[in-house]
């Protein structure tokens, strides 16, 4: 365990120096994160997939632990499972952290995630103007999204149609099982 005094408060200035791992920075502290199960990579997997399958000529797709830039001040780091962000807010392929807000994320639930965690995660996301978030949650079979703009989640089930982005749906159930 860690003392107050070895305790590293991260910076924007660091985010070219960052050390490896998997974690995300909540007001310059580090939180690093439980490693996922192979059913949770699969997933991100197949619906990172999915999406380079419809939508590699419009943009870009990038999976595991992406990092994206909430706040320069206090350091906010999240890291999204599945990214996409099309060619008109990002002319290039990102390299790196992104810092503008992609179109969609998309989150899948482990079983160590606590509901308050994934509504600060969503929260930070709507923050910065991402368009879509989808959180996909294997054990209830539930998908919800989230929308800029809008107050209210819509709450899927695994056979219903989600879309994902711009005409592109798809059934969890169908991509998943």
């Amino acid at each position: 365990m860690k003392t107050l005094a070895e305790k590293q408060i991260f910076t924007y200035d660091d985010i070219t120096r960052l050390p490896e791992g998997n974690y995300e920075i909540i007001d310059g502290e580090r939180y690093d994160m439980t490693p996922t199960g192979f059913e949770h990579g699969e997933f991100e997997w197949r619906l990172a997939e999915f999406l380079n399958r419809h939508l590699k000529d419009k943009g870009y797709v990038a999976v595991g632990e992406i990092g994206v830039l909430i706040k320069r001040k206090p350091f906010r780091l999240r890291a999204a499972d599945v990214v996409y962000i099309s060619k008109e807010k990002a002319l290039q392929k990102p390299k790196g952290i992104l810092e503008i807000p992609p179109d969609l994320i998309i989150e899948i639930i482990s079983e160590t995630n606590t509901a308050w965690e994934m509504t600060d995660k969503v929260k930070d996301y709507l923050s910065i103007g991402v368009e879509r978030i989808i959180l996909v949650d294997p054990q209830t079979q539930t998908v919800s999204l989230y929308q800029k703009g809008k107050k209210e989640a819509i709450l899927y089930n695994f056979d219903e149609d989600v879309v994902l982005i711009e005409a592109l749906s798809v059934k969890m159930k169908e991509l998943l099982s």
